[in-house]
């Protein structure tokens, strides 16, 4: 059972979204954060991941336990993948994949603090071009998933390997103020006189072998004539349908196998 037999299912327990900003090439780094700052998220999240922390004494957990309002704030780090995410309040939509042949169009708003400094995002707005260009990666995985340092009895299911992952680009921001900063986000091919070639329409594979297309990344080998080799030199894909069914990869063929039948 994994990931996508767990997405599958009629209700989804423990979704988990994590993000990653990563403006290095603005010479600000890697931001890392989440939005699961309720205390409500983090007792589902506990009882997903087969954990019985929540019920203990809550003033011995990592992480700031505060009222705001009526509500209870748990501002608790998340780590996956050895990476440390920390909490804000934001509200992303728009990350939903269409039919209708449209680009989407997502927004990002982050809360306007960053570790308790007000007006954070502001700042690195002024001096780093308010992100514009920045890589936003986000990272959907479910609580059972996460790393054994989240948990005080560990985590047996813990799985890196076990998520999903989308990649947008901030577009610009569209709107700033003491509470928070919006951003518009674009997707990767989505750029004014960015031209790019049509899929042609064939019953080959047209991924590169063990891109992040074609999502294979098994230790089987196989020569480009479907044959088990043990040589990686010799490891090549055929592109056809029978080279992702001896490598159990046939959900991600990249070609049109009805195309030959027209």
């Amino acid at each position: 059972m994994g990931l996508n037999s767990d997405f599958q299912k009629l209700y989804v327990d423990g979704l988990i979204r994590l993000y990653e900003l990563d403006a290095s090439a603005l010479g600000a780094g890697i931001l890392r954060f989440h939005g699961h700052i309720a205390y409500e998220d983090w007792q589902r999240i506990y009882s997903y991941a087969g954990s019985d922390m929540m019920a203990g004494d809550t003033t011995q957990m990592a992480g700031k336990l505060f009222e705001n309002g009526t509500d209870k704030v748990w501002m608790r780090n998340i780590i996956f993948n050895g990476q440390t995410f920390e909490p804000m309040a934001l509200e992303v939509s728009g990350l939903e994949m269409r039919s209708d042949g449209k680009a989407s169009a997502p927004t990002l708003s982050m809360a306007n603090n960053i570790n308790g400094i007000q007006n954070a995002v502001s700042a690195y707005c002024l001096k780093f071009g308010d992100f514009a260009g920045a890589r936003l990666k986000v990272i959907t995985t479910l609580a059972k998933y996460l790393d054994a340092a989240n948990f005080s009895t560990g985590n047996a299911s813990a799985n890196i390997n076990e998520k999903r992952e989308q990649l947008w680009f901030i577009e610009q921001k569209t709107s700033e103020n003491a509470q928070q900063v919006s951003f518009e986000l674009s997707n990767p091919v989505d750029f004014e006189g960015l031209k790019i070639p049509t899929r042609q329409i064939s019953n080959y594979c047209g991924w590169e072998y063990r891109s992040e297309e074609c999502g294979y990344i098994g230790s089987a080998k196989f020569t480009d004539k479907d044959e088990p080799t043990d040589n990686p030199a010799l490891d090549r894909c055929s592109y056809r349908t029978s080279g992702c069914d001896c490598r159990d990869n046939a959900m991600r063929f990249g070609g049109f196998p009805a195309s030959s039948m027209v």
